[in-house]
């Protein structure tokens, strides 16, 4: 229902999460049966990404540069203030003058204060966006090398795929044109992604590949980019009123400034405070500092271990 214009034999569903590897890995051995000229793309859903007109144009670029140097490409984001939020990534060297692709000297973990102040302020380390673009047999070659459990799970899923161990017909790219059967749609191919999910590992593409691979580019990107997982980012400059406070539901703020106020359980209400995520719901409260509104994940971690709390999850 998102998108209309996506036939349903082309969306396959996971039958459980497991990470990003996993997937980007199936998706690969699918498309690549598309042709010799292929080209994934994996972009996450839940970012902010502006104008969309130029994301398309670097996206191109970065397909043509994957393409012609058989390589991983992922877009690093110059930093636009310190974020500890964010996993970064330390450019190199251009590949050539004047080149918006550089060398990967190290991905970076979400720093601490400090190192995030250095990292927006070096030049060097941008954002990882956690986008990717890549032939799809580069990244096989690559998982395949660098994490070998996959190498197994592969062949049999391309064998199930193709009907030698019980599937019916290619799954993925093949059944998108409408020469198979797609995965998701019942029947072996199935079968076929049950099997490889109930043996896969779950770990993410960055720790599989992006960071032991010697392929890897990064393309500096020329858009505004966001990620909106969390409360702060609904902070973006647009939704702003004079004091750069937020409001979503019903809120009175007053002498305020930088407040995100979110409520869906009643009036909240605010003076005199600054620079904070204030969100109340039908059952809880949430209070924090803007600049450390990604470590809620820490509050999530004592409610699945406090006794009882796990309702709030």
């Amino acid at each position: 229902a998102l998108a209309p214009e996506v036939p349903a034999s082309h969306v396959i569903g996971e039958p459980v999460g497991k990470n990003t590897a996993p997937a980007i890995a199936l998706a690969s051995l699918w498309i690549e049966a598309a042709g010799k000229d292929a080209v994934v793309a994996v972009l996450p859903s839940d970012h902010r990404v502006e104008p969309a007109d130029r994301f398309r144009e670097e996206l191109t670029r970065a397909a043509e540069a994957a393409l012609r140097r058989r390589a991983i490409v992922t877009f690093g984001v110059p930093p636009t203030r310190p974020e500890t939020g964010y996993g970064y990534i330390e450019s190199g060297d251009p590949v050539e003058p004047g080149s918006p692709f550089h060398s990967v000297k190290a991905f970076r973990e979400k720093p601490d204060s400090a190192n995030a102040a250095r990292y927006a302020a070096d030049g060097r380390h941008l954002w990882n966006a956690g986008m990717f673009v890549f032939p799809p047999a580069v990244m096989l070659e690559e998982i395949r090398s660098l994490k070998p459990e996959f190498a197994g799970l592969l062949d049999r899923a391309a064998e199930g795929a193709s009907g030698g161990a019980g599937g019916r017909g290619a799954p993925g790219a093949a059944g998108a044109a409408g020469d198979a059967e797609a995965p998701g749609a019942g029947g072996g191919s199935d079968a076929v992604l049950e099997r490889y999910y109930a043996d896969a590992p779950s770990i993410s593409i960055d720790y599989a590949v992006m960071e032991r691979s010697s392929r890897s580019l990064v393309a500096r990107a020329g858009f505004a980019w966001d990620d909106l997982g969390s409360w702060a980012a609904l902070a973006l400059p647009q939704a702003r009123d004079r004091s750069g406070n937020v409001i979503r539901g019903e809120a009175i703020l007053e002498d305020c400034e930088n407040v995100v106020a979110f409520s869906d359980g009643g009036l909240l209400a605010a003076l005199g405070v600054q620079d904070l995520v204030i969100v109340r719901t039908k059952d809880a409260t949430l209070v924090c500092r803007r600049d450390r509104a990604q470590e809620v994940r820490a509050i999530v971690e004592k409610l699945k271990k406090g006794k009882g709390l796990d309702a709030y999850l």
